[in-house]
């Protein structure tokens, strides 16, 4: 009978560090290589679970520790977003200049100074000063995240290194919003301003952090001649070219308005589902692009994968838009199961956005302008965030079932227009 005799000491500690190793490798596959992007994405977590933090909480405290009224509130929203519109593009500018760690940082810190500012308002006239002064950070914020990290990365690893970040950031969201769910669940009449004021600390936090990352650089940042003769066709595209995939863009991200003001107005006004549906909405939507995020993102590493993005995402909003229309004149729980498929879609229609808008903006910027061609794409989506509360509110649902098939075909219309506004590069001629 044959006897098994057990590996030396050093072979079983290198067997153990193998399986180790695969575990980890397995749990954690998604993360990107190289210790500045896990750097950035630890700087996210943190800016993420601090602005959970306040969105749960700063209804709460505008209206009850400020004495600010709805309609207040709303308009200094609306200034902060007009004030990002109009600050993104010189901030853009500034991070070519000067780099886009420094200005980032900078942003941080501005982003930390007034929202430490808050507590101390009073009255809406500094609530207005102080909501645009922050709205100016926020907004401006990220296309500099998205230059910073297309310098730290190879080019076909920028989308899928945006999806980390994106994953990164709603897990962190999450657990902001439900540990201020629980403080002011539990807390005294104090708990909203000591919200407020840990989203400042998380801005001063994560801009501090960032200076770590002076000097740090990522390997494989090499382009092949490929690569280069199409970053070179694309740097001479006429503007007018990229500002309309930026609009088409922009179109798409009405999904971010059709999730926040949209559904829930829908389903509290126009259908008979039970009110709590909106919390599941959230919920679900959640734990699908946490869940999805990754998968979605592989393969996008040029202009064809990520154009078709953009048109699978209009397809699918499109197809969310049909069966929310189809919810307004059903029982409760029919309503509730359309909602909820509808949800599904809308979660895949943003990730599919998302990842195709990251891809075509990141081949349209040139490095040497990257920060100020991102900025520029981003003023689609932060238009869509101005415009799109107003379009949902006084077009879509007061028409009912055609409001919602309208913006279907809208938003499939946008997805199918990318590819055809796209100048694709031309293949190689055959050798010979």
């Amino acid at each position: 009978m044959a006897t098994e005799t057990a590996p030396p000491a050093g072979d079983r500690s290198a067997a153990s560090a193998g399986v180790r190793g695969a575990f980890v490798r397995l749990a954690l596959g998604w993360l990107p290589e190289g210790t500045p992007v896990r750097r950035m994405l630890v700087v996210s977590f943190i800016d993420s679970l601090g602005t959970g933090m306040f969105l749960t909480g700063s209804a709460l405290f505008f209206t009850r520790e400020i004495g600010l009224t709805a309609a207040q509130v709303g308009l200094g929203l609306s200034l902060a977003a007009v004030t990002g519109f109009l600050c993104s593009v010189p901030v853009g500018r500034l991070s070519d200049r000067f780099g886009a760690l420094p200005v980032l940082v900078a942003l941080q810190f501005w982003r930390a100074t007034w929202f430490f500012a808050y507590p101390f308002v009073d009255g809406l006239p500094w609530f207005l000063v102080v909501c645009c002064l922050a709205g100016a950070g926020e907004w401006a914020a990220g296309p500099v995240v998205q230059s910073l990290l297309g310098s730290l990365v190879a080019p076909a690893e920028r989308v899928r290194t945006m999806s980390a970040v994106m994953l990164v950031r709603n897990i962190g969201f999450v657990l902001g919003a439900a540990s201020a769910t629980l403080a002011i669940a539990l807390g005294g009449g104090d708990v909203y301003r000591a919200l407020v004021l840990l989203d400042a600390v998380s801005f001063l936090v994560s801009g501090v952090l960032l200076l770590r990352l002076r000097g740090l650089s990522a390997a494989g940042r090499s382009r092949t001649a490929e690569q280069d003769q199409e970053q070179t066709e694309l740097r001479s595209r006429p503007s007018l070219r990229y500002l309309l995939l930026a609009l088409l863009n922009g179109v798409l991200y009405l999904h971010a308005v059709v999730l926040s003001v949209g559904l829930p107005l829908w389903i509290t006004l126009r259908t008979d589902a039970p009110v709590e549906l909106v919390g599941a909405v959230v919920v679900l939507n959640t734990v699908l692009a946490i869940s999805l995020q990754m998968r979605l993102s592989r393969g996008v590493d040029g202009l064809r994968p990520a154009a078709a993005r953009q048109v699978r995402a209009g397809l699918v909003l499109a197809v969310c838009c049909g069966l929310v229309s189809l919810s307004g004149s059903t029982v409760p729980a029919v309503a509730a199961a359309l909602i909820l498929t509808a949800t599904v879609a809308l979660t895949v229609g943003e990730i599919y956005q998302s990842v195709g808008a990251w891809g075509v903006s990141y081949e349209y910027a040139p490095d040497a302008s990257r920060g100020y061609h991102l900025s520029l794409y981003s003023l689609g989506s932060t238009g869509a965030m101005i415009v799109g509360p107003a379009l949902l509110t006084s077009v879509v649902l007061p028409a009912g079932v055609l409001g919602w098939l309208g913006l279907g075909a809208v938003l499939a219309v946008a997805g199918a227009l990318v590819p055809v506004v796209v100048r694709f590069p031309r293949p190689p001629a055959p050798q010979g």
